[in-house]
């Protein structure tokens, strides 16, 4: 399950970021002995739109999978997979800060150019068991919708790279409980 922090991690900054109200560049560092993470800001403008919350569908397509002893059959190219989330007030209120702090590792995110609908977002990461992560995203996004594409790499204990191509799209309220 460790295994997927880095992929979720990536694609949670790319969203998250989308939170972040002003245009410049954002830097968030995380320490994963204190659970603290520093932003740090420069840069200002007109503000971006956030997502809106309610029922998303996500479809994510994992391609060029790469990894040392890869397990025999697995693909380079899995099918991709559609999920369906509920995204409450709070969560889409709450920038990409809270995602770093569930991460468990010391992460840097850079985060560029969230003017216009348009993203882009640097990460790299000291993950448990001596293993380095970075990872570039780059995409677009509405309130009601986002596409992101995002180039992972994994050094050191394991090591593997993939590239990730993720689109989402608000469908409408959630469901009742």
């Amino acid at each position: 399950m460790n295994k997927l922090i880095p992929l979720t991690l990536v694609g949670a900054l790319a969203l998250g970021a989308c939170g972040d109200r002003k245009t410049g560049s954002t830097t968030l560092t995380s320490n994963s002995a204190t659970g603290e993470v520093t932003t740090s800001e420069t840069g200002a403008g007109a503000e971006t739109p956030q997502l809106q919350p309610g029922k998303w569908e996500v479809r994510t397509q994992v391609s060029d999978l790469k990894m040392a002893n890869m397990p025999k059959g697995m693909p380079a190219n899995p099918p991709a997979q559609t999920t369906s989330v509920c995204i409450t007030p709070e969560q889409a209120s709450k920038g990409p800060a809270d995602m770093l702090k569930q991460a468990g590792a010391d992460c840097t995110a850079t985060s560029n150019s969230f003017a216009g609908g348009k993203i882009e977002s640097d990460v790299a990461c000291k993950m448990p068991g001596n293993t380095q992560m970075t990872g570039k995203t780059t995409g677009t996004f509405t309130p009601t919708s986002f596409t992101t594409d995002q180039q992972m790499e994994m050094t050191g204990a394991m090591t593997m790279s993939q590239k990730v191509h993720v689109e989402g799209r608000r469908t409408g309220e959630c469901d009742a409980k």
